[in-house]
């Protein structure tokens, strides 16, 4: 009597092996991918600050700037290597989101399904975190320069 692992036969085992070996082979090209679209975007990350700020001043350019860092915008690339390294539970220590980093830490990474899907959504994630604080620090800005030439005027009446 041989000994069979799981009671499979050769060739079942060969099947496992088989695969096995496409599993990490998908996996490998699923994070390949995922680099690929992450580095052909990188040069793009700071294009929405750019586009906010084109048409202010100087002063309010600054202004703007100081409340924008002082909001603290997330590294989009940072959260694509937390993914990589440590899946949804990672990204979201980083972001900030308590609830889906205890979601994520209690399921395991979704049992892996969403350590492989935040490779892809992590970066998307936080651009459009920080597109929102650039509405908040542009709208602040502005607010406060409608303030200051309101006082202004009413300084010169």
């Amino acid at each position: 009597m041989t000994f069979r692992p799981f009671g499979f036969s050769d060739v079942g085992l060969e099947v496992w092996g088989v695969a096995a070996v496409t599993l990490v082979l998908l996996i490998l090209a699923l994070l390949a991918a995922s680099a690929y679209v992450l580095f052909r975007s990188l040069p793009h990350f700071q294009d929405d600050v750019r586009e906010a700020t084109m048409d202010l001043s100087p002063a309010m350019r600054r202004r703007f700037f100081a409340v924008y860092d002082a909001e603290k915008p997330r590294d989009p690339a940072v959260a694509w290597f937390l993914a990589v390294a440590l899946g949804p539970i990672g990204v979201n220590f980083y972001r900030g989101k308590g609830l889906a980093f205890l979601a994520a830490l209690v399921s395991l990474n979704g049992l892996g399904a969403w350590w492989m899907e935040s490779w892809f959504t992590a970066p998307q994630f936080v651009l459009m975190e920080n597109r929102a604080l650039i509405k908040q620090s542009l709208s602040f800005v502005q607010q406060e320069a409608a303030r200051d030439g309101s006082a202004k005027a009413m300084a010169f009446a």
